[in-house]
Parts: C-alpha cells; structure tokens; sequence
C-alpha cells in the first residue's frame, strides 16, 4: 500500500512539474535583444526630429545627425544612415549644416518602451533638449513624441 501512495504522488508530481514546464514563460514570445533593438530606436526619434524642427515652409533644410554617447556625440551608424535615406541630413562629422538633430542615450523602461533624449542644437541658439517616448507595436519601434512633464518653475 506504501508503495502504490508512493507511486501515486510520484506521477502526480511529473504531471505537474510537466504542466509548469509548458507554461509561463515558455509560452510567452521572447523579447528582443536590447542591443540589436538600439539603432533601429535611435533611427525611429532622429526620423522624428527631423519632422518636429524641419521649417514648414517648401524648401528642404539641411540637418546634421548625431547620436549621444555617454556625455559624446558621434556619427550614427553607416546602416542608420542608409535606412534614413535622406540627402537632407548628413553625419555630423561631414556637415556644415548649421542645425543638428541628437538622438541617445536610451533608457530602457520595458522590453518594449523606451525613453529617448534628443536635442536640437543650432549654432547661434544653443541646445533644446527633449526625452521621447518610443514603443514596439506590431514588431517595429515607433516614436510617439516629446515626453511633455510639467515643471512648477
């Protein structure tokens, strides 16, 4: 009788060790490598600036693109650079655009949300800064604007 209460609990313990394996987590899509993800963000804000500060006049501006580091700003990436596809905008260790669109560093809230700083610097007004907020819908990141906060100063 021991034996079969044994043999019992012992086959009632793989079932549900086998049920808690093929749930949860396992079943959940994995989310993605947060490295990977990086320049396809910081393409998706600087694709928004140019937007957000571009005149709205017909004349197409010229805009330098950088992308911040750290305290740094370098060029973005070459494969950033080919997806932007725009004559308008050029690294800005190549131009002598006199507005530049700044994009970085990202700081992740989610898998799938993230805030962005950007800034928007001309040469004779200095520096705005902004924080953005990018999401993943549908498999693509997109960014849905300026985080607006309120400041009682």
């Amino acid at each position: 009788m021991t034996k079969l209460i044994g043999q019992y609990f012992g086959w009632v313990g793989a079932v549900a060790l086998l049920w808690a394996g093929c749930s949860g987590a396992a079943a959940q899509p994995k989310p993605p490598d947060r490295a990977s993800q990086a320049p396809l963000i910081i393409e998706e804000v600087l694709r928004y600036e140019v937007q957000q500060f571009a005149s709205k006049g017909g004349e197409a501006e010229a805009f330098c693109v950088a992308v911040r580091e750290s305290t740094v700003s370098v060029d973005p990436s070459p494969a950033i650079m080919r997806r932007l596809n725009s004559t308008q905008l050029q690294p800005q260790s190549k131009c002598t655009a006199t507005k530049t669109l700044i994009a970085g560093p990202i700081e992740w809230l989610r898998d799938d949300e993230v805030r962005v700083r950007g800034g928007y610097l001309r040469a004779t007004e200095g520096e705005t800064r902004l924080a953005y907020r990018v999401v993943r819908e549908g498999g693509r990141w997109e960014c849905l604007g300026p985080i607006i906060s309120w400041d009682p100063l």
